[in-house]
């Protein structure tokens, strides 16, 4: 017959050393600023475009003379620049809070 499989178990493990442990704890920090950089820049970029689309509908807004479309890209201009930098910043913080951030 063969030998099982030993699987070490956390509560089985040697004590760290110093060393061990500082380069433990390194890991997780880089670990973590690497995380809270992605959703920074991931959501940062996001809420960017949805500020530009806001900003260009409502320029459009006041550029054009037809008062139809003028009304239309003013309205859509604040409604799809301000909810989409709302829902944004929801799932920015609720993907913050899922990862511990």
């Amino acid at each position: 017959m063969s030998e099982p499989n030993v699987s070490t178990h956390s509560w089985n493990r040697r004590p760290l050393t110093l060393e061990e442990r500082a380069l433990e704890i390194e890991q997780r920090e880089k670990e973590f600023r690497r995380q809270t950089r992605s959703l920074y820049l991931r959501y940062g970029l996001e809420y960017a475009v949805w500020f530009s689309i806001g900003v260009f509908l409502l320029g459009w807004s006041m550029h054009t003379t037809d008062s139809r479309y003028a009304g239309l890209a003013f309205w859509g201009g604040l409604i799809l620049g301000d909810g989409g930098m709302i829902l944004t910043l929801v799932r920015a913080r609720h993907e913050a809070e899922k990862r511990g951030l």
